[in-house]
């Protein structure tokens, strides 16, 4: 039987976008899905597409938040209702190619691994395919896995929905998103789960189209208004990677991925 992953979707006033979306988890290849919708308080008809999945799919399930609580609350909402035994993040305007779940769940289960982290297509104007160079799969040591989480460069970078997590890890470790950080949550998080991870594997499969929306609460707003969220949230980033210098093993640097 396959093992049961919790794929978290956390939505906004999405509703243009969200259909794609909906239709490209729920036609993945690997079937065996908790997929957690939660509606953040949109005033558009978000819900009412995610309601409609919900109906037709009983994979789906819909929490809704009474007003706008920010992404982190919502993925945290997610996160408490969560049976897998792994997790994905997917965001509402972005989209999935029909082996995105099986290539993730393959690597994790041949390897034992803590953590997967795979390529991704950027969608702006069209598609940009990543570079061969970053289709090669190979293990990842700690160091080279946060460097790569740091990177400005690459495709690793810190979002999460090119990664799959272990719910135990999560749960054993009481791992949430911040609430007051509204810049680099996902990066915060990733580098919190990476003290408690020791294995770590770049899959090299292209198979999430991150959707780049310039209407989106990031991208709209300005680089001089958005600087101070994210020099507090990169001090934290580096409070927690050096943590782990302190009291974890952490090997020298090694190439980076």
């Amino acid at each position: 039987m396959q093992t049961l992953v919790s794929v978290i979707i956390p939505v906004y006033n999405l509703a243009e976008h969200l259909t794609r979306s909906l239709v490209s988890v729920a036609s993945q290849t690997y079937t065996n899905l908790q997929v957690i919708l939660v509606d953040d308080g949109s005033s558009d008809e978000s819900r009412l597409r995610m309601d409609a999945f919900a109906r037709a799919d009983r994979r789906f399930t819909v929490l809704a938040h009474q007003g706008n609580r920010g992404v982190s609350s919502a993925r945290n909402t997610g996160l408490a209702i969560a049976r897998g035994k792994y997790v994905a993040f997917v965001d509402g305007d972005d989209w999935l190619e029909p082996d995105y779940i099986a290539h993730f769940v393959q690597d994790m289960d041949q390897g034992e691994y803590d953590l997967v982290v795979n390529p991704y297509i950027i969608e702006k104007t069209a598609a940009k395919e990543p570079a061969d160079r970053h289709l090669m799969s190979r293990p990842l040591t700690r160091r080279q896995f946060l460097d790569g989480v740091r990177s400005p460069l690459g495709l690793v970078r810190g979002y999460l929905w090119n990664k799959m997590y272990r719910l135990d890890i999560i749960r054993r470790h009481h791992l949430r998103f911040d609430p007051d950080i509204s810049m680099m949550e996902d990066e915060l998080f990733t580098v919190q789960y990476a003290v408690y991870a020791d294995t770590f594997y770049y899959g090299g499969n292209a198979d999430y189209h991150y959707c780049i929306n310039p209407n989106s609460a990031t991208h709209g707003e300005s680089p001089v208004k958005l600087l101070p969220q994210q020099i507090v949230s990169l001090h934290r980033v580096n409070r927690v990677i050096a943590t782990i210098g302190r009291d974890r093993s952490f090997p020298e640097k090694e190439t980076e991925a």
